[in-house]
């Protein structure tokens, strides 16, 4: 049975609608509004650091920034360097689930402050053998074990950097081997940061009754904070890590096979991921995820109406992604679908009140302005591919054009780029009509340097608005209508 909205849930949304300066009886995006300024009691921008924001259920973020779970945009380097930031990368479910899980793998190794299945290589095992572990997995050091797996050792960067001879033992090279420091598996952070600075070492190996190694508390990932404040970690200090899946035309065994295994590697909540969750697919998709997993927070998108909305929340999403047709590359648009992305935030936004749900804004923000406006109509998070593709760290490769610029591919993921490549990983069975096209972006630079800028922004705005944070910037804003004429007014000639 199709989803419709009560009388009193219209009414709920004509009245946000109207509370927010919307209109009810036609839809707009982003550059049909203008926030006035209000008084502010702000004396400079330089107060307000404050970007908190729900992402769902009872997680957290410290900005509301989402990296958009596209092929071309995010890969494990960006997932990283935005978790750094504060925000969160999505991986995509088009690249084949061993991809998947090695980024998830990846992810929640980099910079942890405790590894609950630290990589190893055996005391007698070869340099050459420890190197291929360590660059397979990106990292400069090992746990030793011995055959019995009890930890022996550290093999870390200063034993093997200047070592030629790549067929030494392991136990030749390692650290700790006079007396390795160990602590019990339910050591608690506090206590192993004391062993750790008592003893000078860098890695803490946890060890259970056996004397079997059963974890690892990392240095650099107790005193992480201090490189990067706004990072945004479990209570195991590991990033926050998204998993993600497809619908098909039916949820299968070999789908939920998928979530399993990504359950298994850690994941810290669940993507559901299709252009058109409005359907019988994501219903059933939605239903048995929740049913195997009813603790596991789950995301679903797309949708761009307010029964889309109560559809999802009905059937199980604690957050859904909002947009069709209006991002950068999308081109959904063009056989009639999809409403103004501010409207569509906006709607989503009166109902998932309802169900205490997220709304994620999914693109169609071209500046840090639209972003701001996709907060103030309502949005939790802001979900962007087109900001962020052009930094260094986007999973898209690096190449120079005719004009000698360093660019790379923003690919729609309804593209014929992308869905070719879908196509020779076997994740598709034919070419569709694209929905999307592939652009040419000029890379402007890091991820932290695109973030931060964008930051700046929003600074800029909420010191116009007389906010300190965004919770204020959602209550206290009000939009006002401009025509085109005024909206060309504002921008760049």
């Amino acid at each position: 049975m199709q989803t419709t909205l009560t009388p009193k849930e219209q009414k709920q949304v004509n009245d946000y609608l109207k509370s927010k300066g919307l209109p009810v009886d036609f839809a707009v995006t982003f550059q049909d509004v203008t926030l006035p300024e209000q008084y502010s009691e702000i004396r400079s921008r330089s107060e307000i650091h404050d970007f908190k924001t729900r992402l769902v259920s009872n997680i957290h973020l410290d900005i509301p920034i989402c990296s958009a779970n596209m092929e071309s945009v995010t890969g494990a380097d960006l997932a990283i360097a935005l978790e750094r930031e504060g925000g969160m990368g999505f991986i995509p479910q088009t690249i084949p689930i061993d991809e998947r899980l090695e980024m998830i793998r990846k992810i929640k190794r980099t910079d942890s402050a405790f590894i609950d299945n630290p990589l190893t290589v055996s005391s007698f095992q070869t340099l050459r053998q420890a190197k291929e572990i360590m660059d397979k997995y990106k990292i400069y050091s090992l746990v030793v074990i011995d055959r019995n797996k009890k930890p022996v050792g550290i093999l870390s960067r200063r034993d093997w950097l200047y070592e030629t001879n790549l067929n030494v033992k392991v136990k030749d090279l390692m650290g700790g081997k006079d007396k390795l420091v160990v602590a019990p598996a339910n050591i608690d952070f506090e206590k192993a940061a004391e062993i750790i600075k008592k003893n000078k070492i860098e890695k803490l190996p946890l060890v259970n009754k056996a004397g079997h190694l059963v974890g690892l508390i990392t240095a650099h990932g107790l005193y992480y904070k201090n490189h990067h404040p706004r990072a945004t970690r479990n209570s195991k200090g590991n990033f926050l890590i998204a998993g993600s899946i497809g619908v098909g035309k039916e949820f299968t065994k070999r789908h939920m096979q998928e979530v399993a295994l990504q359950v298994k590697a850690g994941i810290d909540l669940l993507l559901i991921d299709t252009a058109r969750a409005f359907s019988v697919n994501t219903k059933e998709a939605l239903r048995a995820v929740k049913k195997k997993y009813p603790k596991l927070p789950v995301v679903v998108g797309n949708v761009s109406t307010p029964e889309g909305a109560k559809f999802l929340f009905e059937n199980g999403a604690d957050g859904i992604k909002v947009n069709q047709g209006r991002g950068h590359v999308c081109r959904t648009s063009e056989v009639g679908i999809g409403i103004p992305q501010l409207t569509a935030i906006a709607k989503a936004s009166a109902i998932a009140k309802n169900y205490n749900g997220t709304v994620f804004a999914d693109g169609g923000m071209k500046n840090a302005g639209d972003m701001v406006k996709a907060i103030a109509a309502g949005a939790d998070i802001v979900f962007t591919g087109y900001l962020l593709v052009g930094s260094k760290e986007s999973a898209a490769q690096l190449y120079f054009n005719k004009k000698g610029l360093p660019v790379k591919n923003y690919e729609g993921s309804a593209s014929i780029a992308s869905q070719s490549k879908r196509m020779a990983k076997g994740n598709l069975d034919h070419i569709r009509r694209p929905e999307g096209v592939t652009e040419e972006v000029v890379v402007t630079g890091t991820v932290s340097e695109i973030v931060n800028d964008l930051l700046d922004g929003f600074k800029s705005a909420m010191s116009y608005q007389g906010v300190k944070n965004l919770k204020e910037l959602r209550l206290k804003t009000k939009f006002q209508l401009q025509t085109s004429a005024g909206s060309f007014e504002g921008l760049k000639k």
